[in-house]
């Protein structure tokens, strides 16, 4: 859903988040992808894709990588998975934290009204068995209609003709009609089978409080607030059908109306202080005990969290789809923030899973034969970006020329993916998913040019005045500090550093462990900062880029935007037409190149390695680019539980 940010080898985390995979760890939620995967049984690796095509098809053939798996094993019901990310969350609260790590955890604990199948990449029913979309029609009276809308004449003119869900139709006059929202308002019908963890059934009450969480203002939750916005009521039809209307059009408006969480009320607030005193509840919300102890309604149920060291998931033997029920009786989340470190733990079979590893290691660490007799080497993408973010509210970064700048000659982003990460990855010059619809592919990249780097710095007042080596501006040398968490990127900064003193110009390096990192991000305690961003295949600007989002912990950390950048960016929310909105985010795309807020690096693929013995195990374009409730050890090779 909403864009979410990663941490690891170099990139942060907010991910958002939605969320948050350029050989990194998952760390903020997203939009409608355009097209379909191939068929289950196709099979396709492209080493230079073309632009605009995803390297990998939208399912990869279950077990293709396992040179053991024969296609033909019986699952055994039982055994567990324990999966390494390098950074822990901070909480497992899915509203106040839309870190990447702390949603794919979670992906597993709650679910949500509809489901997105990374295979096929339509919405599918979920907790609700079916839904119904509908047009609302706002007539010059203040009536309101819901249904669908056809036109008498071409395009969107002439006379409306609405279709209700009774199957009535009726026709109106243009000239009764203020405004037509497509799409707009949404019913769900719930599943009745559907049941939290502690056996306490869902009902449309719960659907309600989860959405009323979302919008009350003292609840930690701006990230995804934003996207509900627009989203004027939620109605309690009955105990099993809710009703979701937006004020306005929304070209995303099916995924948050069907795509958040749904959380139990009796637990999470069994006071009624939701209606009561809502600002009481967002404090009690914020600091909820069940925040490291959830308690949702999907396949798998939490089981304990030993801080520090991993979360244990057990599975729910009563999830209503027995189809995503699991196989394995856990999934471990161990946390080992030191790449060297997960690599050995995996090869000692401490763990079975490690999603992320540093391009070295899987070339030069994971070749021997030896290794591939036991383990399995994977390689896949799924929608994000690495880049280096400016805190515009500081000088000198508040200088678009210094921050064109540092474009030109703080980092050889072509050299650095040759080098370090072996040739793989593309450069990126937005922020839109390369490999998605879009991405506008006429921006290029700014080259390493250093000689252009210091005329631009010239030209922004820096040069060395009183002969010590470094440039100075009003008495202040050029020296700021770049932040990254531990984990990360190392052979970034140290490149980065060199670079820039061949500038003039001094930057010092400070680490964080991630849980403080992420602090600083939000207080916007930063001159400069690494981080990644996970999205969906297209993606609304909105929570990274909007001016609403720069305070408040909002995801606009770096503190970009104006009113011209808004307008932009509010109008592509309500345009649903495909090709009329990627216009709109073209124009948005030329003033970001132009403003230089990050220094866009690249988009890389995951590169993962795992226990042969698993079976069942695919890899998906969408993230996390895999689902543990489909692997499996064969009858008689489970592992204890």
């Amino acid at each position: 859903m909403n864009a979410r940010q990663l941490s690891g080898y170099g990139l942060a985390a907010l991910w958002a988040a939605t969320l948050l995979s350029c050989s990194l760890d998952p760390k903020t939620l997203g939009t409608a992808p355009s097209g379909r995967g191939s068929s289950p049984d196709a099979v396709e690796k492209v080493s230079a894709p073309a632009r605009g095509d995803l390297p990998l098809i939208g399912k990869v053939k279950a077990d293709v990588f396992n040179d053991q798996a024969t296609g033909k094993e019986v699952p055994a019901q039982g055994g567990q998975v324990v999966v390494q990310f390098l950074s822990e969350p901070d909480t497992l609260n899915p509203f106040t934290d839309t870190s990447a790590v702390n949603s794919y955890i979670n992906d597993y604990v709650f679910s949500s009204l509809l489901r997105q199948n990374p295979e096929t990449f339509e919405w599918e029913a979920s907790l609700a068995e079916r839904w119904m979309e509908e047009d609302v029609v706002i007539q010059k009276d203040g009536g309101r209609l819901r249904g669908t809308v056809t036109f008498s004449g071409p395009g969107e003119t002439g006379d409306v003709t609405l279709r209700t869900s009774s199957e009535e139709r009726h026709r109106i006059p243009r000239s009764d009609i203020k405004e037509i929202y497509r799409g707009a308002s949404f019913t769900f019908f719930l599943r009745r089978n559907a049941k939290f963890h502690d056996g306490h059934p869902l009902t449309a009450r719960d659907v309600r409080f989860s959405y009323d969480t979302i919008k009350n203002e003292t609840v930690d939750a701006p990230s995804l607030r934003n996207y509900y916005t627009d989203m004027e009521s939620c109605e309690v039809l009955d105990d099993y059908t809710v009703r979701l209307t937006y004020a306005k059009q929304f070209w995303q408006a099916r995924i948050y109306a069907g795509g958040f969480p749904v959380l139990p009320r009796h637990i999470y607030d069994p006071d009624g202080l939701t209606e009561k005193d809502p600002p009481a509840f967002g404090k009690q919300f914020n600091e909820s005990a069940y925040n490291r102890r959830p308690v949702g309604s999907g396949p798998y149920k939490f089981e304990k969290w030993d801080t520090g060291l991993q979360v244990t998931l057990r599975r729910n033997d009563d999830y209503w789809n027995e189809k995503r029920r699991g196989h394995l009786d856990r999934i471990i989340i161990k946390f080992i923030s030191d790449p060297v470190a997960a690599l050995q733990a995996f090869k000692n079979g401490e763990v079975n899973f490690v999603t992320r590893i540093r391009a070295e290691q899987f070339e030069e660490e994971t070749r021997n034969p030896e290794f591939l007799k036991k383990f399995v080497k994977v390689e896949y993408y799924t929608p994000a970006f690495s880049y280096i973010g400016w805190n515009m509210r500081r000088p000198p970064f508040n200088d678009q020329k210094v921050r064109l700048a540092m474009a030109y000659g703080a980092m050889n982003v072509q050299e650095y993916l040759d080098k370090i990460l072996y040739g793989r990855g593309v450069r990126v010059a937005a922020y839109q998913y390369f490999f998605g619809p879009a991405y506008d592919h006429s921006i290029q990249p700014v080259p390493f040019d250093p000689v252009k780097a210091k005329q631009l710095l010239l030209e922004a007042g820096w040069y060395d005045r009183d002969g010590d080596g470094l440039r100075d501006k009003d008495g202040k040398p050029f020296r700021f500090e770049f932040l990254q968490s531990s984990g990360g990127t190392q052979r970034l900064a140290p490149l980065m550093k060199e670079n820039l003193r061949k500038l003039g110009i001094d930057m010092t390096v400070r680490e964080l462990e991630w849980a403080t990192f992420l602090q600083n991000i939000y207080d916007r305690q930063f001159d400069a900062c690494t981080l990644g961003w996970a999205m969906d295949p297209e993606s609304d600007p909105y929570q990274i880029w909007h001016t609403s989002q720069r305070e408040n912990r909002g995801s606009n950390h770096v503190g970009f935007g104006d009113a011209k950048t808004d307008r932009l960016i509010e109008e592509s929310r309500t345009t649903v037409d495909d090709t009329a909105r990627r216009k709109l985010f073209a124009q948005f795309d030329r003033i970001l190149h132009e403003e230089q807020p990050y220094l866009f690096l690249y988009t890389a693929p995951d590169l993962g390695v795992y226990d042969k013995r698993f079976r069942g195990v695919k890899f998906y374009k969408l993230r996390p680019g895999y689902d543990l409730t489909e692997w499996f050890l064969p009858q008689g090779n489970s592992t204890s539980s």
